[in-house]
């Protein structure tokens, strides 16, 4: 009797949510349903499932409309912004790739900045005049470059076996950040299918 209290008073929460969500209604419980246990699992996760949706849907218009905090534009403050190139990169375990980095006004600043790497299970970093990331195991990491207060990363991708999935980018080099040039474009190099 007290699965049944439970379920009842579940099923008027569960119907209001999914009106909000425009839940079908194949997924909402039916109350000429008996009152097993089954049924009132059923009910708990149809609820669940509409609050997730709603908490979704909350957020996602929050963003819309602009309630969420903004970012920071790194072009506003009148200090050259930092930038890694490559921007991003691909590899294989074994690999070792070096890494630059500079500022919008073309400095190079690579000697001046201090290096990391987020997780070192992925990779080592051999500091030095050009930072030398070498790939240890498959996974994903950011290598950080600090200059001052300021910072700029580049992700690293590392895939195991002895070559890239086809399709993939080698690396890539964003935009320079800040630049008003309309020609701007990202360039990469992308794995290609070899002839069988």
């Amino acid at each position: 009797m007290k699965m049944l209290e439970n379920a009842q008073k579940l099923m008027p929460l569960s119907i209001f949510l999914a009106s909000l969500l425009a839940l079908p209604p194949t997924m909402l419980p039916s109350t000429a349903q008996s009152s097993s246990a089954p049924n009132s699992q059923a009910a708990d996760d149809v609820a669940a499932k509409a609050a997730a949706r709603k908490k979704k849907f909350e957020e996602e218009k929050a963003r819309l409309e602009g309630t969420q905090r903004p970012q920071q534009d790194p072009c506003a403050s009148g200090k050259p912004v930092l930038y890694i190139t490559p921007t991003a990169a691909s590899m294989l375990v074994g690999e070792s790739r070096g890494f630059t980095l500079f500022d919008t006004e073309g400095h190079k600043l690579t000697a001046a900045a201090d290096w990391s790497i987020s997780n070192s299970s992925y990779a080592t970093l051999t500091k030095g005049t050009e930072p030398t990331v070498t790939a240890k195991s498959e996974g994903e990491f950011i290598l950080t470059a600090t200059v001052d207060s300021r910072t700029a990363e580049a992700k690293i991708k590392v895939y195991p076996g002895t070559e890239l999935p086809i399709g993939t980018e080698r690396w890539h080099v964003a935009p320079v950040p800040c630049s008003n040039n309309p020609n701007r474009s990202r360039i990469s190099k992308v794995v290609a299918a070899s002839p069988h």
